[in-house]
């Protein structure tokens, strides 16, 4: 089919409706032979007023209408130029819909013979872009796209786009191709039609890169470890200095050689280095030089996936080009990670017409010929699509083939390096034979991390779903294919005992919601009960093993249910409304790790904030009773630019007083019209938040800013993005900033903090405020003052409006850093000096 012409359409209209609306600008660029061939432009003046949200979203003025043609001044014209072509565009419902409304208008009737989308394109063979907008795919595969939403720009990027699909199509293996095309067809365009001529015009291919496994073909793994040539630690950093032309920095390599010096004499040691020092590139030289000297891996483990991607992707592919040397390195996470082939196979057996679960077939055929790890992190799961494959894995069961989590293991047994985040820590631990030594990065953040890990979390509407998909015979669920396969007088006894476990998951959820733990206690054994008499009805018949993998991991849900309660190891997220309210059960997280640690010879907890009040004792959920060394990096001068204003003219903190929140917008108006800059106010919660958000739009100042506010649904990184490439701006966000914030602008910065970050107390209340609370919030308070100060040349103020740092007795333990003459408590004017200053 791609030695068709192919004519790519965009539009420009002055609104949605097609009935109503006016086209402004129309273009339509010319593909054949996978080259563009030419391109028609012109700009229409049916409807010359333009709204000012078109003029803004396009860059179309009414003075560039004037002396253009009407519509039916070009009709003819379109329709000739389009005759016989595959009509192609980016959303092509809304092209072809307005266009082929318009010419209706004018007495024309336009029908192609095929119509193309690359949207849907680009979501099935493009299976590792996150959006689809137009300019975001431009921008991911460098396409360039001056002026979006532009008709001559978007068409003549949509065809490049096109020819980009088609060159990935026709490379593709013929079984796949085939397979393609069979899924393809209850799809609403064309695509099945471009396959069956794709694969009419190419030839039986199987590239040698690629296996077969079950139906499906996937690329063959490829990874090959060399031997590292013995180096010291102090040799490795001179030749990253070299290459780098960093500072020479001796604090950074010394931090390095006692990583190292802990790996080697086998001890255990927490260490805390100030932030700003480097620490990554510390850590991994000792890593390396261990291994090179040694010939034993080393497990890093960082707070979140993305610095866990960093350090392979950036760090370690300095250090690789700096030291000369192949430095093997995995990134390892838990075996749900990685796809499991079983549950594709489940996915690919399902003969199901719905439009979601096509594409997610179809993508993730596309996916295997290309992805080395099947990490499904690559795919960016969404939604139905989650849940589809989520259903799939637990139908297929624990035994199902999970060759990239196999070709993770392996690549993490050859190298000399494993990368992994505290959320997987466990699981590494339990997989990976030959660790000999674990280093935790980001340190502070682990225990939260582990608490997650071991956390499982039931709602009304989860239980009910998971019921659900079993249904009852008449539905096209997965008791109505039991059904098929076997004696239909079971199905009495299986119906009966599925409305039960719906009343069961009512009546439980009632209780929850009550408070009566001895009642939901009784009802979780009464499901117990019921499921498995549904188990030992179905096993052994006719292919019930899907259906049974199905009912055992609800049975397994139960049990654990069960065990929490018992245990009291559970916390209620209560709501008047049953079906609102979440029971969280949490395994033992001291027990979870005990069996593993014991079992290493070096362990090293790093951080830029790790001791309180010169104190490490809160780490002993981790060495519980091995004996650790710890020791401190300071720098007296960390904190020598930086100073901490409390002021003592506002009321106490008080979310529902109008007086305090007035206070704080007062605080940050003085700000911006004494700086005209930009700042960030980070909250302990949303209701205040929200509420400084809606007192600002009462201030006329706040109109010449961008307000970034943060919701539970926007991502830190996204509006720190927007924030650090805006000049005049204010961000409203929450705790989850505190973690890796860099603000880029000139001269100044600030952070406000409206209250010391200590976590929401729990059921358990302040029982562990000093074990637990306060070293959260000292790390928390320190991260946040770190990042205002990042180079020497940095000036940074922290204004906090908490009085509590001034007043209790764990004032010490917040304030050890910082000079004292950089701690001010005072009136506005005092903090206007303090911004001149700066």
């Amino acid at each position: 089919m791609f030695t068709e012409r192919f004519a790519v359409v965009d539009l420009e209209t002055t609104g949605n409706n097609k009935n109503r609306d006016s086209i402004i600008q129309l273009s339509i660029v010319f593909v054949e032979n996978f080259k563009i061939t030419d391109q028609y432009t012109t700009f229409l003046s049916d409807d010359t007023e333009i709204s000012p949200f078109i003029r803004e979203l396009t860059n179309i003025e009414p003075h560039m209408l004037k002396g253009a043609p009407k519509f039916r001044d070009v009709a003819d014209e379109v329709v000739s130029l389009l005759d016989g072509c595959v009509f192609t565009a980016h959303n092509v419902e809304f092209d072809y819909g307005f266009l082929k409304s318009t010419l209706e208008q004018r007495g024309i009737r336009y029908e192609p013979r095929y119509k193309i989308d690359t949207v849907e394109l680009s979501k099935i063979f493009m299976p590792t872009l996150e959006k689809f907008q137009l300019n975001e795919i431009a921008q991911s595969i460098g396409i360039t796209l001056s002026n979006a939403h532009r008709a001559d720009e978007d068409a003549r990027a949509t065809a490049e786009l096109l020819i980009r699909l088609q060159e990935i199509i026709t490379s593709m293996n013929t079984e796949t191709l085939k397979q393609l095309y069979h899924l393809s067809k209850p799809l609403k365009h064309n695509l099945s039609d471009l396959l069956f001529l794709t694969l009419a015009e190419s030839d039986d291919n199987t590239p040698g890169h690629l296996e077969k496994r079950g139906s499906v073909h996937m690329r063959k793994q490829h990874d090959a470890q060399a031997a590292l040539p013995p180096v010291e630690v102090g040799e490795l950093y001179s030749r990253y200095i070299d290459h780098t032309g960093n500072d020479y920095r001796e604090d950074q390599l010394m931090l390095a050689n006692r990583i190292f010096e802990a790996f080697e004499t086998k001890s255990h040691l927490a260490l805390e280095a100030y932030t700003g020092l480097g620490k990554t590139v510390a850590f991994l030289l000792a890593g390396i030089s261990y291994y090179s000297m040694y010939g034993m891996k080393t497990l890093i483990s960082t707070s979140r996936k993305i610095l866990q991607k960093q350090i392979i992707t950036d760090d370690l592919a300095i250090l690789k080009e700096a030291c000369g040397m192949d430095i093997s390195a995995a990134d390892l996470k838990g075996r749900d990670n990685y796809l499991n082939l079983e549950a594709f196979e489940l996915l690919l057996s399902l003969d199901d017409e719905n439009t979601e679960i096509i594409y997610l077939k179809m993508k993730l055929l596309v996916w295997l010929l290309d992805t080395e790890t099947g990490d499904l992190s690559e795919i960016h799961l969404k939604g139905p699509e989650k849940a589809y494959y989520r259903t799939m894995a637990i139908q297929a069961g624990e035994g199902g083939a999970h060759p990239y989590f196999e070709r993770a293991l392996d690549k993490a047994r050859n190298s000399a390096i494993i990368i992994t985040n505290h959320y997987f820590l466990p699981d590494c631990l339990d997989h990976v034979i030959g660790i000999d030594s674990v280093l935790v990065d980001e340190a502070h953040q682990l225990k939260n991390a582990l608490d997650d890990r071991m956390e499982s979390a039931y709602s009304y509407q989860g239980m009910k779903f998971f019921i659900g998909q079993i249904g009852m015979a008449s539905q096209e669920r997965l008791l109505h294919t039991y059904i098929n396969d076997n004696n239909e007088t079971a199905v009495y006894l299986l119906e009966d005992i599925l409305k039960h476990l719906n009343q069961n998951i009512d009546r439980l959820f009632g209780s929850f919601s009550a408070g009566n733990m001895e009642e939901a206690l009784l009802h979780i054994k009464g499901g117990l009960k019921y499921t498995e008499t549904f188990l030992g009805t179905i096993r052994g018949t006719n292919n019930y093993q899907i259906l049974y993998n199905h009912m055992h991991h609800y049975q397994g849900m139960l049990s654990l249910l069960k065990t929490g309660l018992e245990k009291g190891d559970y916390t209620i997220g209560r709501d008047a409304n049953f079906q609102k309210t979440k029971i969280y059960i949490r395994d033992d997280r001291q027990t979870v790790l005990e069996n593993r640690v014991k079992n290493l010879s070096s362990t090293v907890l790093l951080s830029g904030t790790l001791e309180v009040n010169g104190s490490f004792r809160h780490l002993t959920y981790w060495f519980g009773e091995l004996p650790y060394e710890s020791q401190i990096i300071s720098d007296p001068a960390l904190f020598e630019n930086t100073r901490l204003f409390i002021p003592e003219d506002i009321p106490d903190y008080d979310v529902d007083d109008d007086r305090f929140i007035w206070a704080l917008v007062d605080y940050i108006s003085v700000y911006l019209s004494e700086t005209d800059s930009k700042l960030m106010v980070l909250f302990s919660n949303y209701e205040l938040l929200d509420k400084v958000a809606e007192y600002t739009e009462e201030v006329r100042l706040f109109e010449d800013y961008a307000v970034l506010r943060q919701s539970r649904a926007s991502t830190p990184e996204k509006l720190l993005s927007q924030f650090n490439q805006l000049d005049k701006c204010l961000l409203l966000g929450t705790s989850s900033f505190n973690e890796g914030i860099n603000v880029e602008s000139a001269g100044a910065k600030c952070l406000m903090l409206t209250k010391l970050p200590f976590p929401v107390p729990t059921d358990k209340g302040f029982k562990n405020f000093y074990k637990t609370d306060l070293p959260e919030a000292v790390f928390s308070f320190r991260q946040i003052a770190g990042r205002v100060h990042r180079k020497p040349s940095d000036k940074g103020l922290v204004l906090l409006f908490d009085r509590r740092i001034l007043t209790r007795n764990y004032k010490k333990a917040f304030l050890k850093y910082f000079p004292e003459e950089n701690i001010i408590h005072g009136p506005q004017e005092t903090f206007k000096g303090l911004l001149r200053d700066l």
